[in-house]
């Protein structure tokens, strides 16, 4: 079989969030996505790294970047959060002519940082005219622990001539305004405030975008699995991209005959994944999702449960549906231990 001739990206993949994003970009409007744990975060954000080639043919496009933060690899301290934003535009950026350079250099290395930061922008921005939409991936530490002055900060960097080049994009676990409370972010943050209003909770890949993954990962396994079989992943992962990686590699190295729900949701990597994407949901929407596994529904609950059907955690609720039946699985087997 020939290798990599099939995308890893259609043209239309997350096309209503990436159509979005591109929006808002264009607009200098920030905005937030909130996912659960391995629902595909970080496929946006490289379909975003290389958004000309991904996206051929979209007007402006060239005048777009996107600098990556991962946040995962932050050190904890304003120093080194400002050097990672340095980086991440020097990178996105490496094609554009080079800012002129400052003499005057700040002592404190925070301060460095930070004022290369600004002198980049201000040259992209308002000199060479292109836009910036700094991708915070991971968001959820910065939002919870801060500080505060470093979140504002970057609504500062909208100053002085960048608003309408410069917005952000930040993808968290859990809401922000949650995250923030002990700052707290929801009366306090002008940061904050640049995307409140745009949040929007990022679903599982719709059917087309994951098999468009399956038929990807099968064109690279060294024993590719047939259409039907293909299916049947989809059937047990539904749209998580975690864990359609998950089950294709196990069904790939075993030999796995048929749709075996119990089987796969028995494997410590499945389960793993499962336990990841109930710990990293809100206390509340844990306590629920765990009393609708053991068959309580309570009229108080409902707020909570729309959540979920938001953030595509439940597909429906007449009758109760999970996105996956091997999460459906782990949850009535987590209740019973609990």
């Amino acid at each position: 079989m020939p290798q990599n001739t099939i995308s890893r990206y259609q043209t239309t993949y997350r096309a209503d969030e990436i159509n979005l994003v591109l929006r808002l970009a264009r607009r200098g409007e920030s905005l937030g996505f909130i996912g659960m744990a391995g629902v595909g975060k970080s496929n946006i954000v490289n379909f975003l790294r290389d958004i000309q080639r991904n996206a051929p043919g979209l007007d402006k496009v060239e005048q777009l970047h996107f600098p990556i933060v991962d946040t995962t690899q932050w050190e904890g301290t304003p120093d080194n959060f400002w050097q990672m934003m340095l980086d991440a535009l020097h990178q996105a950026t490496k094609e554009l002519p080079p800012a002129p350079r400052d003499n005057v250099i700040p002592f404190s290395g925070n301060e460095r940082a930070l004022k290369t930061v600004q002198e980049q922008l201000r040259w992209i921005c308002q000199e060479l005219k292109h836009q910036v939409m700094f991708v915070l991936d991971d968001f959820d530490q910065a939002l919870e622990i801060g500080p505060l002055a470093m979140l504002e900060q970057l609504n500062g960097l909208r100053s002085d001539g960048n608003r309408g080049f410069l917005s952000y994009l930040v993808f968290t676990k859990r809401l922000p305004h949650i995250l923030g409370q002990n700052l707290p972010l929801e009366n306090h943050s002008k940061f904050y405030d640049l995307f409140r209003h745009n949040i929007y909770a990022l679903a599982p890949y719709t059917k087309s975008d994951a098999m468009q993954m399956l038929h990807h990962l099968n064109e690279l396994a060294n024993s590719p699995l047939q259409a039907g079989q293909l299916e049947q992943i989809y059937q047990l992962a539904g749209g998580h991209a975690r864990l359609l990686k998950l089950v294709f590699n196990i069904w790939v190295e075993e030999g796995v005959a048929g749709l075996k729900i119990k089987y796969f949701a028995e494997k410590p990597d499945i389960m793993q994944e499962c336990w990841r994407i109930l710990e990293n949901l809100h206390k509340e929407e844990q306590e629920v999702a765990l009393k609708i596994a053991r068959g309580v529904r309570a009229a108080e609950d409902q707020a909570v449960l729309d959540h979920l059907l938001r953030r595509g955690v439940l597909v429906t609720l007449e009758p109760v549906t999970w996105f996956s039946p091997l999460l459906a699985q782990f949850l009535s087997v987590y209740e019973r231990g609990v």
